[in-house]
């Protein structure tokens, strides 16, 4: 008979869990959301049609990558001023977030855990407001022990550090679950915890040329992988 395998090393008493193209389809719901608003903008300031500015941003963002600032890089490339890019940056802090559901099996794979005894945490990057829309929509709002929200994209670090010591962890009781190679998996990597890399969405599509499945992290592409794999 086959049993399951638990991808959870036995010494991980906690799980940090990133939010989007993690628990969510970030990426292909309000990502495109976001460009598709942007692109009205852009339309008018540089006279071209919607879906030829929506082309635009996605051709800026394959070749630059997804942390690249494509409205100030539009900006730049069109001479544009700096109400420009501040009026993307007002329109999409306003999107509707209404249309975002949980991948399918993450609430009841984060329920699983819990029930286990894991300590569970959250921690996103982005506008503060966003974000909590975005984690009130999904139903996460009590589903973890702590949710931490930061506004510095390099902020990941410092939260996962205030974690460890607000909970008396060492870095080996900990795993990082996220699907930014550079922003997750590489800095619980360099604090000593153990990683699970999601293979999903725009950045690891764009880092994953760099990446080696055979890599020191765990490769996921669903939440309850976590809780084990088939053995024959």
């Amino acid at each position: 008979m086959s049993k399951p395998i638990s991808l959870i090393s036995a010494q991980v008493k906690a799980i940090i869990f990133d939010l989007d193209d993690t628990l969510y389809d970030c990426s292909g719901t309000l990502v495109l959301k976001s460009k598709k608003l942007a692109a009205k903008i852009i339309s008018k300031a540089i006279k071209c049609s919607e879906a030829e500015a929506l082309k635009l941003q996605l051709e800026l963002e394959a070749r630059l990558g997804p942390k690249a600032d494509i409205s100030q890089e539009i900006a730049d490339l069109y001479n544009l001023s700096e109400e420009f890019c501040k009026e993307i940056a007002n329109t999409i802090n306003t999107l509707e977030v209404d249309g975002a559901m949980l991948f399918s099996d993450a609430m009841d794979s984060i329920n699983e855990l819990k029930r286990i005894g894991y300590k569970l945490f959250l921690v996103t990057f982005g506008n503060r407001e966003m974000q909590e829309k975005k984690i009130k929509t999904l139903g996460l709002e009590r589903s973890f022990d702590e949710i931490v929200i930061t506004e510095n994209p390099r902020g990941k670090e410092k939260c996962f550090k205030a974690i460890l010591t607000k909970y008396d962890l060492e870095p080996e009781q900990v795993l990082c679950v996220g699907d930014k190679i550079k922003d997750e998996i590489e800095v619980g990597k360099r604090l000593g915890m153990s990683t699970a890399l999601m293979k999903h969405g725009r950045h690891y599509n764009f880092y994953k040329s760099e990446i080696n499945d055979g890599g020191p992290y765990a490769h996921i592409t669903k939440v309850s992988d976590l809780l084990g794999i088939e053995e024959n």
